[in-house]
């Protein structure tokens, strides 16, 4: 017992920011060590822990379940005490005690800085946690000894934890813990507080918290590696305040205290939501549900008849496999979860991944994909020999997502549902810049004599600047080997650094619904608001925890929002003719707002194989994949590939002979070598997983099979057999989904069908969900692909949003994208268009005052074009200074001396400047107001003020609009260029051959990359912002274009 030690006060870079050590490596070492166990304590909470878990088993070591958890003198109080204490789960009760009291911790009632329990609440564990009193951050060490609690504290704590750092407050610490233990009859234990493997992670740390600017003071300097008994053991001897018994003991308490430590199992079972009590309440309702929906599609429609006897059938074999999985609970869940969304104008796609071929799936809504019309294959889903959990994935949009993450954790109870954690990790670029942002600010260090503060800029010379560190970076990318060699001090960093957890965030589309309480299974934080697991998904599929997935997709939205705006409702399947040749064609015009066909690679093929159906557009989503690489090129030519026999072409003749779909592996198992659907999948699993043994054991049910099947003698039968095999064991690390392909294609087909007989909704709604300004110039080209025009923001066009006028055939940008504009008011001011259309401006100033509008941005609306109709925008900034002076038209008098210019001759019509007895005044007193106002509307529009210079007019766009919003649609403005980048092209020697100019006509819109020679670039140099008349243009055998003659405008 003495010959060993555990190591229980340790920290993973689960501690984020605080370690670069993954769990794996400590727990290696222990092995290598031989020690017995180990736990984990890191800050908090204990993240990951079903992994930690899981390989301490793999490597024959105990896990001990632990935390370092912050407490507090009171909740009622926002002091930020934090101080610091370990818990250890003495037993599988323990377990779940403490991941309860983190997840209590992590309320908001207790979060303050970090997640805290109070005191009280510590004191009232039960004896299945094992406490120690943790570091320098004990509650023993920083409250006085007088203190109300701290007798009660020194009591609780079954263990007090000394260390071996080699400062003042530690040896303090160490004799105070040692008299306390006397005292209290408490045994001490030996905590290492590791925070690194080694030596080397300890300076990879180091980098890591500079990189970040933290700094925990004096401990900076503590050796905070793993240790041995023996590294140990010597450490505290340096120390030399306490006797070796001592401290030799307090290192075999250790191993006592990891004897007190009843070693648990994970529940690794397949866990599916329970809604009515009982499993088999669920599976009774589900069938009933079944029953009713399949009756509600034959009368409706949609079923046809043809497809009756196919679905009875195939519904009689699912529920068998259902009920033998434990499967009905959950398809239960998923289509009651489905319904609610559609019920509650949430609309969902129709349907992603294997669940295609369910046609309990299609009957119950939880897809909208009829297996029986697309052959899509059910045992890919779900086969009865099938161990994992089943999984079923949702696109919905992005905005509705909450809504229905709201409605889960309502429906099914706070402690039973639960997001996803996702972890950011230092990868190649990151760690490179990570690295050389902490050595850029040791130099400085290095050069001033100073600490560096956040604050501070690095000197030009420093060589690790940012400008230095991307070309670092950027050679890296490209030679790996030769920039570690000539940057060596940067790369002895990189492989400690690679893979380092630096952030914690919610996975972007998962929730956990669980018939088991979260909080103490598993264990549940605060993210946002949101409730989050301390187990990330890898670990959820090995403890059998069934995770929902509600994918956020741009394209339903577009869909919903096209339909919504064409006035129809969100079409089901059957309601769309896929057979519609006219969107087939149309497809092809542009592959903007086409799901999965929106790239340039996937719409060349697109075009290229010319699909006609669903099936051959599935072929070109199979071949867009990188698994398609094999036969991507000869598939889209529609060259036929030949098999080992006739019998196989045959099998793959509606793929021109080639093995695309994981599908297609299962139909050969089964129609060809007779293995039912199960068998099937589990071969194409083994294969795909390299399982050679399960596999064997397979080969001569197949060989049989598939001699039986063919018509040549079995030695020949067998040798087609087995290439054939061999073919598919190729295949199948690329092999796409049919399933999951036909699906993605009914969402294209879909964007296509609307796109092609509601254009100006589809591209509205497009430009509505524009995530970049890429997607505003794709929606842009594709409304002129159309037809229609797109406006900048416009009065009596514009709404907050993209808003469409089908008669003029112009989509209008809204004014939210405007700065300084809102919603409220972008909708005030298109209410108010009809009365003022045609109208004197006055009138239309007149009218604004009804809104909320203010001085400033009436004067950035004119400057971007607003009210381009009602004159030009020098008139219309002049006619607003002149109502401005008299006070927006409620003005009753004016100084006469402020009367100056064309006001002189006019005000006289419309003012008097007589008193009552008939003598001269100081001022107008103004009579008619109106009149006097369209009286100096007139006078100024025959004045002829000149509009404003297009160079302002761009300046104005690219302030107020963020980028260049004119477009004037004339001839002669085509070659009328604006500047908006100059980049230097140069060759090997580093001299410049060229100029890259990127620009925008005027005329057009258009965007263009243009090369300018640099011979002519030095006759006449450009930058950006400067516009430009091209001369001349051309084209190169290569495709570049060159501007060879320009003058500025």
């Amino acid at each position: 017992m003495t010959d060993n030690l555990v190591i229980y006060h340790l920290h993973s870079d689960n501690s984020l920011l605080d370690s670069c050590t993954g769990y794996k490596l400590y727990i290696d070492r222990a092995a290598e060590l031989g020690q017995p166990a180990i736990a984990f304590s890191e800050h908090g909470k204990p993240l990951n822990w079903v992994k930690k878990k899981m390989y301490c088993d793999e490597k024959g070591i105990k896990y001990i379940h632990g935390v370092e958890i912050y407490l507090t003198e009171s909740l009622n109080e926002k002091v930020r005490d934090n101080y610091h204490t370990v818990l250890i789960a003495r037993n599988e009760q323990g377990v779940k005690e403490l991941n309860l009291a983190v997840s209590k911790s992590c309320d908001k009632d207790h979060f303050y800085y970090v997640n805290r329990l109070s005191f009280d609440e510590f004191l009232k564990l039960s004896n299945n946690i094992i406490t120690t009193s943790a570091c320098l951050a004990s509650p023993l060490n920083k409250l006085p000894v007088d203190h109300p609690m701290y007798e009660s504290l020194v009591k609780r704590y079954d263990f007090l934890e000394i260390q071996s750092h080699d400062c003042q407050e530690q040896r303090d610490f160490n004799v105070h813990l040692a008299e306390l233990a006397k005292k209290y009859s408490k045994p001490l234990i030996a905590g290492t507080d590791t925070h690194s493997l080694d030596k080397y992670k300890a300076e990879c740390r180091k980098i890591l918290l500079k990189y970040k600017n933290k700094s925990y003071g004096d401990e900076d300097t503590y050796d905070l590696t793993y240790k041995s008994r023996e590294e140990l053991d010597a450490a505290f001897a340096k120390q030399g305040v306490l006797p070796p018994e001592l401290y030799r003991q307090a290192m075999n308490n250790t191993l006592v205290m990891a004897d007190m430590v009843e070693p648990f199992e994970l529940d690794t079972s397949i866990k599916y939501p329970i809604l009515y009590g009982s499993a088999e309440e669920d599976s009774r309702i589900e069938a009933e549900r079944v029953d009713r929906m399949f009756k509600e599609k034959l009368e409706t429609g949609v079923i046809p008849p043809e497809q009756e006897e196919g679905f009875r059938l195939a519904l009689v074999e699912e529920r068998r496999v259902f009920e033998k999985l434990g499967m009905s609970g959950f398809m239960l869940c998923m289509s009651e979860l489905i319904c609610w969304c559609k019920e509650n104008d949430v609309p969902v796609g129709p349907g992603r991944g294997s669940a295609g071929g369910s046609r309990t799936a299609f009957v119950t809504d939880i897809i909208d994909c009829n297996p029986e019309q697309w052959h899509t294959v059910f045992s890919r889903f779900a086969n009865e020999d099938r161990k994992e959990i089943g999984d079923i994935d949702v696109d919905v949009k992005k905005t509705d997502q909450p809504k229905v993450f709201n409605y889960i954790y309502k429906r099914f109870g706070a402690r039973k549902t639960s997001r996803v954690p996702s972890f950011g990790t230092l990868q190649k670029s990151a760690v490179i810049k990570c690295v050389g942002n902490a050595l850029a600010k040791y130099w400085e260090e290095e050069r001033t004599g100073k600490p560096f503060k956040p604050a501070d800029k690095f000197s030009p010379d420093n060589p690790y600047s940012l400008s230095n560190v991307d070309k670092i970076a950027s050679q890296f990318a490209t030679d790996e080997g030769g920039t570690r060699t000539k940057f060596p001090k940067l790369f002895y960093y990189y492989d400690g650094l690679l893979d380092t957890k630096v952030s914690q965030s919610i996975h972007a589309a998962g929730i956990v619904i669980s018939p088991l309480t979260l909080d103490d299974t598993y264990g549940v934080f605060d993210k946002d608001g949101d409730p989050c697991l301390f187990i990330d998904m890898d670990e959820l599929h090995e403890v059998g925890a069934a995770k929902f997935d509600f994918l956020p997709l741009s394209n339903v939205g577009i869909i919903s929002d096209t339909c919504k705006l064409a006035g129809i409702h969100y079409p089901r399947m059957n309601e769309i003719n896929f057979d519609d040749q006219a969107v087939w064609k149309d497809m092809l015009r542009s592959p903007v707002g086409i799901f999965q066909m929106e790239s340039s690679f996937a719409f060349s093929l697109l075009k290229t194989f010319e699909p006609h159906s669903i099936f051959d557009m599935a072929l070109v989503t199979a071949a867009i994949r990188p698994s398609g690489a094999s036969y991507r090129d000869r598939l889209m030519k529609k060259i036929s590939n030949k098999n080992p026999s006739k019998e196989i072409d045959e099998l793959l003749k509606n793929n021109l002979g080639y093995l695309i779909f994981q599908e297609d592996i299962i139909a050969f198992l089964q129609q060809m070598c007779g293995l039912s659907g199960s068998e099937a999948d589990n071969v194409r699993r083994a294969i795909g997983r390299k399982d050679a043994e399960r596999l064997e054991k397979a080969i001569p049910k197949i060989l049989n099979g598939y001699c039986e099947h063919s018509s040549k003698p079995r030695k020949e039968a067998e040798e087609d057999a087995k290439a054939f095999l061999k073919v598919i064991e190729d295949a199948s690390e690329y092999s796409f989904g049919y399933n999951h392909a036909v699906e993605y294609c009914l969402t294209g087909y879909l964007c296509a069908y609307l796109r092609k007989y509601y254009p100006c909704e589809f591209i509205t709604t497009y430009l509505n969900r524009a995530a970049k300004e890429e997607d505003v110039v794709n929606g842009t080209t594709l409304a002129a692909e159309y037809g229609f025009k797109v406006t900048p923001p416009r009065f009596g066009a514009s709404r907050d949003v993209f808003y469409f006028n089908k008669e003029k055939k112009e989509i209008a940008k809204g004014l939210t994208s405007v700065k300084y504009m809102s919603a409220a008011l972008a909708n005030e001011l298109y209410d108010i268009y009809d009365e003022v259309k045609g109208r004197p401006f006055m009138e239309v100033l007149k009218a604004l005052s009804k809104t909320s509008i203010d001085t400033r941005q009436l004067d950035i609306l004119i400057k971007i074009g607003y009210f381009e109709e009602f004159g030009n925008m020098g008139e219309l900034l002049k006619l607003v200074q002149v109502y401005s002076f008299f006070k927006n038209g409620t003005a009753k008098s004016v100084s006469k001396s402020k009367v100056v210019g064309f006001l002189t001759d006019i005000i006289s019509d419309y003012a008097t400047d007589k008193g009552v007895k008939g003598n001269e005044l100081k001022s107008y007193t103004i009579t008619d107001m109106d009149g006097l106002l369209a009286a100096c509307e007139e006078q100024i529009r025959k004045s002829d003020v000149p509009d404003l210079t297009l160079k302002v007019k761009i300046q104005n766009s690219i302030e107020y609009l963020g980028y260049v919003g004119i477009q004037t649609g004339l001839p002669e403005d085509r070659r009328k260029l604006l500047i908006t980048e100059v980049f230097p092209m140069r060759g090997q020697n580093g001299v410049p051959w060229g100029y890259k100019v990127n620009t925008q006509s005027l005329g057009t819109g258009k965007q263009s990359s243009l090369t300018i020679p640099a011979r002519i670039y030095a006759e006449n140099q450009v930058a950006k912002g400067d516009i430009v008349y091209a001369d001349n243009c051309y084209k190169n055998p290569k495709g570049y274009w060159y501007l060879n003659s320009y003058r500025k405008i």
